[in-house]
């Protein structure tokens, strides 16, 4: 067995886990999940409150920290790779970062990264669409290694923990030659695939790919259909305006539904870790349904 092939079988037999590697000294660990409440003829119910629900953890009750509707903006990384590699394709990566800008609703906030040797922050949560519009326009190839994995840990640090209220959401656009800068820690990756679970991160890619897949493809395929998001990989870049125009409506679509949906943090113990987990309301008029992923 290869070395890359050995990796990707200890991060896909590590991956069934949704909670995060907890700390024992930890009295509690705040915990999220996803309820859809419809009254008895099945209409939405969005005047809830933290205090209507009632949350059990292995049939203890649990304090109930933090409820609303999923209404504030997704926070989309846009993770583009800007290394040699995407050099020749500079012209429809323009091109199809565009459509994806002009299909992705403008209420959402996007950060624009490239990852050319380094993380280059290109736009911010608080960047206009025109700030990207522009930034996309000046997109060109900054050489070296691509920088992926390096580039991902750094955002997620930087942009998605910083809003822990809204909903984090990767799109990355990369190469794939069979070819990495340098050995990925496994755990360290497991850690932050496992907590980015927990806060219901979702992950959406665009693999364009070499003569062969590496190790990107092997990340890349864990987290995307780990969080339930959209992955393609290409033989040629002529589909990935389309294929980006997808993932933005998938993103429009899903905030639509979870508009409606809400999101519910409790107080959980930290050594439980995969505890069995009810939820119930104080009134007797709504029905609930439970997930620990958006959307569902």
């Amino acid at each position: 067995m290869t070395r890359r092939l050995l990796l990707k079988a200890l991060i896909l037999g590590a991956s069934v886990t949704t909670l995060p590697v907890l700390l024992l000294a930890q009295k509690t660990v705040p915990r999220t999940i996803y309820i859809n409440a419809v009254d008895d003829k099945g209409a939405p119910v969005l005047n809830l409150t933290a205090e209507d629900f009632i949350v059990t953890e292995d049939g203890e009750k649990r304090a109930v920290t933090y409820a609303a509707l999923g209404s504030l903006p997704v926070r989309v990384v846009l993770m583009v790779d800007s290394s040699t590699s995407m050099g020749p394709m500079v012209n429809t990566m323009k091109t199809a970062l565009g459509a994806f800008a002009n299909a992705l609703p403008e209420s959402e906030e996007v950060v624009f990264l490239s990852s050319g040797g380094q993380i280059r922050v290109r736009t911010t949560p608080e960047s206009s669409r025109d700030k990207l519009r522009a930034e996309i326009a000046r997109f060109a190839s900054e050489g070296g290694a691509n920088a992926f994995y390096d580039t991902m840990l750094e955002a997620d640090k930087r942009f998605m923990k910083t809003a822990p209220r809204q909903w984090p959401a990767n799109v990355i656009v990369t190469t794939d030659n069979g070819e990495a800068t340098r050995e990925i820690n496994v755990d360290e990756y497991n850690k932050f695939m496992n907590d980015f679970l927990a806060r219901g991160g979702t992950a959406h890619a665009v693999i364009l790919q070499g003569k062969r897949n590496g190790l990107v493809t092997d990340i890349l395929a864990n987290l995307v259909d780990n969080t339930g998001g959209m992955r393609t990989t290409l033989l040629a870049e002529s589909s990935l305006a389309a294929r980006l125009t997808d993932i933005a409506n998938r993103i429009a679509d899903d905030h639509q539904r979870m508009m409606r949906r809400y999101s519910v943090t409790y107080a959980g113990d930290p050594k439980r870790a995969q505890p069995q987990i009810n939820v119930a309301v104080s009134r007797d008029d709504v029905r609930l349904e439970m997930s620990t992923r958006r959307p569902f």
